[in-house]
Order: structure tokens, then C-alpha cells, then sequence
């Protein structure tokens, strides 16, 4: 089989804070959903990716059950204002490397990052997607919000996410910070 399909794993925190894990879920789920876009490629849902965050999967596990070609597994590490992200596209049928980066960047450019993963994972399948599909087309677009208020609404959302009263309230209280702030953010 080609590969025309993926599931974008849950970036794995590698940062001794584990209050850094929502850069990790951000990246996958904003990978996700520019992957999602290209014409071609089919993208396992996120809550079905997301199901194997902590869990002791092998990637033939992963890609068995959710019906995919191709996995992109990756961890993210913070060290002050610089970030590194390490992503890994797998395939899955002898669990070899199709493609693997390192990003080291400062914080105030993560939408370059995940630009430039997504463009680098579009361009290892080309090949075998629509010949139409154009890498370059890629772009995440922040909505015009900043890189800090980037970070802000990826934490409130791991915090949503999380699911606990407490973290609920915290992150009810941090989007509305996030919506006084960038207003015309619409996520």
C-alpha cells in the first residue's frame, strides 16, 4: 500500500516542567490540522490519535487502529525562550524512517515550525499523493494573534482538555484573559 494516510501522534514532552506538555499536544493538533487540508492524504481524527498519548503502543499498534500508512511521532523540549522539536515520520508497515528533523527555534516562532513540518511531511509522501498537491501551500495561519498568546491558548486548551473541575476553571479563566486580549482569535 502507499502511504495517503497518517496519524499525528501527541508530541511527547521532554522538558523537566511537565507544565510544558501543552506544546507538545499543540504542535500534533496544529500538524493535524494542516496535514488535514492536503488533498490526498487522509489524517486519522485527533481524539483517535490522541488515544494512545501515554500509552505503551508500538507504531504497528497505532497505525492497525487507526487504519493508517504513515505515523509522525515527535518530543518537544523547552530550555528558557528556545524550543526543540524532534519529529519522526514512520512508516508503518516495517516500522522503518521515511523522514526525520530536528527544529531548534526560539519560542517566538512556532507557527514556523509547524509550517516547516508539515511542508517537510507533504514533500516525503508527495510521491505518492495527488500530483496536484503543493507543498508550499502550507501555511498555519495564528489568526493574528502573537507567538505568547499562542502559547497562552495551548496551555488553557490542555488544561480544558484535561478534563478535572480545577483545570476546567483555570482554563475557562485563561481564554477569557486570551479573548479580552486577541479578540478576533477564533479558536
Amino acid at each position: 500500500a502507499t502511504p495517503d494516510s497518517i496519524a499525528i501522534l501527541p508530541f511527547a514532552n521532554m522538558s523537566e516542567d511537565k507544565e510544558n506538555e501543552h506544546f507538545g499536544d499543540g504542535l500534533a493538533e496544529e500538524l493535524l490540522n494542516l496535514l488535514a487540508k492536503v488533498d490526498g492524504l487522509r489524517v486519522a481524527a485527533r481524539t483517535s490519535s490522541f488515544y494512545f498519548k501515554d500509552k505503551d503502543a508500538t507504531i504497528a499498534d497505532v497505525a492497525e487502529a487507526l487504519g493508517v500508512d504513515t505515523v509522525l511521532e515527535g518530543s518537544v523540549r523547552r530550555s528558557g525562550d528556545t524550543i526543540r522539536v524532534v519529529a519522526q515520520l514512520i512508516r508503518a508497515r516495517d516500522s522503518t524512517h521515511i523522514w526525520s528533523e530536528r527544529y531548534d527555534r526560539p519560542l517566538t516562532d512556532i507557527f514556523q515550525v509547524q509550517d516547516d513540518i508539515a511542508n517537510q511531511i507533504v514533500a516525503a509522501l508527495r510521491p505518492h499523493l495527488d500530483a496536484g498537491v503543493q507543498p508550499a501551500a502550507i501555511k498555519s495561519d495564528p489568526g493574528g494573534i502573537s507567538s505568547e498568546q499562542f502559547a497562552l491558548f495551548l496551555r488553557a486548551r490542555n488544561k480544558y482538555l484535561n478534563g478535572t473541575r480545577e483545570s476546567t476553571t483555570e482554563a475557562r479563566d485563561e481564554f477569557l484573559a486570551l479573548t479580552k486580549a486577541a479578540p478576533d482569535y477564533a479558536p
